[in-house]
């Protein structure tokens, strides 16, 4: 609490530069804004807005628009990239207020000003961290980005400046293809793989792929799978005549997945409950995360997340923005060893990570923190402690045992921490996950969430396994199985037989463990 409210009370300094009248044009001052991190004196990167008691905003020429792309959907916001060492542009005169964060990780700092021609040319705004994720070995990545509708030009500084302004270390872009759309699908201009034309940025750029299928545009399909890290596109890049205006939907995720795999590459399932192959691809382990929230608020963490983890299917959670930075949603994975596109991979694979676009959780388990897994050979009472920090009201931390609430931390009104200390007594298989339940709303007016990866808890060399979980997914995957065979548009006979035996398959394996359970 007590660095709540010195976040919140921080003394933001004006900095007496060179001065510099009234320019000409419209009467504007020209200033240079620069971040510093409170606590040290160094210049950081960031974003801020600029307002007065009339206008929730004005125009700052020559930084980078952090909203660039998202102006008719996002038309009342606006914020502007501030790199490292400062940026030039000119402010209105009159009483002003700037306001100023840089990541997820600083509270938000303002600095009222009244502008006129003797304005200091420099303005320094110090920012106090509320949370250092490198020093739990954290590295924040976006493992889903598209960007259209812009010049390779423009393409290339919007990579250069939100990915650092957000304070993220690892980049993922990702090729997709739409019929037609995607001529202006610009992200699709950058080769697969590594990107070092930005190495110069400090954050570490990888080039995908999403694969996907849809029975039209939009809407409904086999589904979306992220690839990261392959050496080249798996082909088709996006399957079915809804979403390429040719061919049939003959072919189902699989095969394009198992290429991925070979290559090296991980699969992360996109968009939480969207798609009908995601129940079948977690069955036969060949999900390595799935990722939530990755554009829109779509489905529960209960649909389907926890069913997996209740069926003792190891699923670390993930996220991204898919259509530009919209928000600074990010998944903060544990790196042992040296950052690297695979070292990061590798700490989302093992579950070492927490998908959030507000606080930093954390969660411990007798000691154990996310990803671990504890084996029990007989009953006994854990030790479990939680927390969650950020710059907006958490309101309130929750437990989660095997897919349900077992505690609640509420937060003091408006604070932006909660922690709780919390025994269970286990003598069963489990899992244990921590999140936050929040209507707050972040920079750019999205709804705050954070939850992390697991901590698993193996009983007598059993994992968790849920009757009524088991039940829900194999009525799923039945579902799944009665649309493709009324909508599915196939080439023949024996191709409709191949495409749906996956799914008589996973019918199969989940009847077989139900029975086994039973």
């Amino acid at each position: 609490m007590r660095k709540l409210i010195v976040a919140s009370l921080s003394i933001c300094m004006v900095t007496a530069g060179f001065f510099l009248g009234a320019q000409p044009q419209d009467d504007r001052v020209k200033v240079r804004i620069k971040l510093l991190d409170a606590d040290t004196g160094k210049p950081i990167p960031g974003i801020v807005r600029v307002s007065n008691a009339d206008k929730p905003y004005f125009e700052l020429p020559g930084l980078f628009d952090r909203m660039a792309g998202m102006t008719k959907d996002l038309p009342g916001i606006h914020w502007y990239c501030i790199p490292a060492g400062g940026a030039d542009t000119t402010l209105p005169p009159g009483n002003l207020k700037i306001h100023a964060v840089s990541g997820l990780e600083t509270a938000p700092a303002q600095v009222n000003l009244n502008v006129d021609a003797k304005t200091p040319g420099e303005i320094t705004i110090k920012l106090p961290f509320l949370f250092r994720p490198e020093k739990s070995g954290l590295a924040s990545g976006n493992t889903h980005l598209h960007l259209r509708g812009f010049s390779l030009e423009k393409a290339d500084e919007y990579l250069r400046q939100i990915p650092v302004a957000d304070r993220l270390h690892v980049m993922f872009v990702s090729y997709l293809e739409r019929d037609k759309d995607d001529l202006t699908y610009i992200s699709n201009k950058y080769p697969v793989g590594p990107m070092p034309k930005f190495d110069a940025t400090g954050v570490l750029f990888n080039n995908g792929q999403e694969h996907r299928h849809n029975f039209q545009g939009f809407g409904q399909g086999y589904g979306h799978v992220m690839f990261l890290n392959i050496k080249e596109l798996v082909q088709p890049v996006s399957i079915g005549p809804g979403i390429t205006n040719k061919g049939f939907d003959d072919t189902a995720l699989r095969p394009g997945i198992d290429n991925a795999k070979k290559q090296g590459g991980i699969v992360i399932w996109c968009h939480n409950t969207n798609g009908f192959e995601d129940v079948l691809n977690a069955l036969t382990n060949r999900l390595d995360a799935l990722n939530v929230f990755d554009g829109s608020r779509g489905g529960t963490f209960e649909e389907n997340y926890y069913r997996y983890l209740n069926l003792g299917i190891k699923m670390p959670i993930s996220t991204g923005t898919d259509w530009f930075m919209y928000d600074m949603s990010r998944v903060y994975a544990e790196v042992r060893g040296k950052l690297t596109i695979v070292s990061w991979l590798d700490a989302v694979k093992a579950g070492r990570c927490q998908a959030t676009n507000g606080p930093l959780l954390s969660l411990e388990v007798d000691g154990k923190k996310m990803g671990d897994v504890i084996d029990l050979k007989e009953p006994k009472t854990l030790k479990i402690q939680a927390s969650a920090i950020g710059r907006h009201p958490v309101q309130k931390l929750e437990l989660i045992r095997n897919g349900k609430v077992i505690k609640t931390q509420f937060a003091v009104a408006s604070s932006n921490q909660a922690s709780m200390t919390h025994e269970v007594r286990v003598d069963e298989p489990a899992w244990f996950a921590v999140r936050i339940d929040s209507t707050a709303k972040s920079e750019f007016d999205k709804t705050l969430f954070a939850h992390s990866s697991p901590v698993y808890v193996n009983f007598k060399g059993n994992g968790v396994f849920n009757l009524d979980d088991a039940v829900a997914l194999l009525k799923q995957v039945e579902e799944g199985h009665a649309t493709i065979k009324s909508k599915g548009q196939f080439s023949s006979t024996d191709a409709s037989k191949k495409l749906l035996a996956l799914y008589d398959e996973a019918a199969d394996d989940l009847r077989a463990r139900i029975n086994k359970r039973k």
